[in-house]
């Protein structure tokens, strides 16, 4: 069991290397997070930090921690570099490792029960291929999932499961050609940036004022795909009002060639009232491509996306569906069936969100009577940003952040060219116990108060 446990993070963490979820020379969680996220003794953190080590994967500085090495294929996969010294380490040292859920609030023993109910029913399932749009009772349950929660009415063949992000944009790439422009928002994912640009596709970004991205700051480009995240942008946290949706809708339809993927990542965690309706609801004109993930709402170790696309590309799809097999495996997508169809999925995101809505609110009520800084972006998702005054001096607060191993992300880091000033920070505080989130808060009043 040991060496299956160190096994798997070392697998975790080569992954997220060679992926660029870490960038050269940037710092790796520590031994003890480690330790305490998995749920492992320390020493087992450290096996499977010396194999990468002797892998040359990463290097180890006394009294500094562990950083990514310098690997030559890593530059294809991230295009920045940190410069590493000692005024100027990466403090987030837990931050782009994909733990958007603290494993203690996924439902093992149920995930466990029905993964052997599934061995047990279907023993022979491995010797069959997949359908390429992924498993059809999946499908069906995905379906009744969006019509409940999300108002999208879509037909099962414009469903289509896939591993990742990346394989989802690949597939979009595939659909509509090459012949476009990409529009994302700034700012916006860096890592989705990336995807895109690696596939040969031209990428714009387009600012944003208080209700979204500015949809007249388009109109001098040629027909493009706009990608949004209107239920809680990232990650700015805004939500898109239905004004703003119109306009793009109104934009799309100007051009026979206008898509929008809506990437409604983390919609589901809305704390108060009831979600806000997919822009996809409003599409009349099948101009919306629709896509989101479980790897948010369950687990990032699942890797399960899906997309809905509307019936003006299906014809598209077809043509290609032959050669873009399905990539989750089909024991993972009889299991999510079984979950989904005996109703766990539900009560395990009602459970969250309760969870999530505590630690929230916890930070606001310390934080309230703290004048020099402003929350916002915390009604929906899994993140919230932080603002503090002008008057401080944004230098000393990055330095004090860094030095505490704080976990906020400065949101210049998701633009493309970064503000020279910016007092803004992200705090992804769903993935932090509540001990990790006192001892944040306690650190920001010290900050503003020192």
């Amino acid at each position: 069991m040991h060496k299956i446990k160190y096994l798997s993070i070392y697998n975790e963490l080569k992954k997220t290397i060679l992926d660029g979820t870490y960038p050269i020379q940037s710092k790796l969680p520590s031994k003890r997070r480690l330790a305490n996220f998995y749920n492992v003794s320390v020493m087992t953190v450290d096996n499977a930090y010396q194999q990468l080590i002797a892998e040359g994967y990463v290097i180890s500085l006394e009294r500094k921690g562990y950083y990514v090495n310098d690997l030559p294929e890593h530059r294809f996969f991230k295009t920045e570099t940190l410069i590493l010294n000692e005024n100027n380490e990466n403090g987030n040292d837990i931050k782009n490792i994909q733990l958007s859920n603290k494993l203690t609030y996924f439902p093992h023993h149920i995930w466990a029960k029905l993964s052997r109910k599934v061995l047990s029913d279907d023993p022979n399932m491995m010797d069959f291929h997949v359908d390429p749009q992924g498993l059809m009772g999946l499908r069906v349950e995905i379906k009744k999932y969006l019509e409940i929660y999300r108002g999208i009415h879509a037909s099962i063949d414009q469903i289509v499961i896939g591993s990742g992000s990346q394989a989802m944009i690949q597939l979009i790439i595939a659909i509509v050609g090459r012949n476009y422009t990409f529009v994302m928002e700034e700012p916006g994912f860096p890592r989705l940036k990336n995807i895109i640009r690696l596939s040969g596709m031209k990428l714009l970004t387009i600012e944003q004022d208080d209700q979204g991205i500015m949809i007249n700051k388009l109109k001098r480009f040629n027909p493009t795909v706009l990608h949004i995240t209107p239920s809680h942008q990232y990650p700015t946290g805004k939500v898109m009002p239905v004004g703003k949706r119109i306009e793009c809708l109104n934009w799309s339809i100007l051009n026979n060639h206008r898509y929008i993927i809506e990437d409604d990542y983390d919609s589901e965690f809305r704390y108060q009232g009831q979600p806000i309706p997919a822009v996809q609801s409003l599409d009349k004109s099948s101009k919306v491509i629709y896509m989101n993930t479980f790897s948010k709402s369950l687990s990032p170790a699942l890797k399960i996306n899906y997309l809905v696309l509307p019936k003006t590309l299906m014809n598209a799809y077809q043509n290609i569906k032959s050669v873009m097999p399905c990539s989750v495996p089909i024991f993972e997508q009889k299991v999510l069936l079984e979950f989904m169809k005996e109703q766990h999925f539900e009560r395990h995101l009602n459970k969250v969100k309760k969870i999530y809505r505590k630690k929230a609110l916890y930070i606001i009520e310390k934080l309230k009577n703290e004048n020099l800084i402003k929350i916002s972006g915390y009604e929906t998702g899994l993140h919230m940003i932080l603002s503090f005054d002008s008057k401080i001096e944004i230098s000393t607060l990055d330095q004090t952040f860094n030095q505490q191993n704080m976990h906020l992300k400065k949101l210049n880091y998701f633009y493309d060219n970064e503000p020279k000033e910016c007092h803004d920070y992200v705090f992804e505080y769903t993935s932090l116990d509540d001990d990790e989130i006192t001892r944040t808060v306690e650190i920001i009043i010290q900050a503003l108060n020192g």
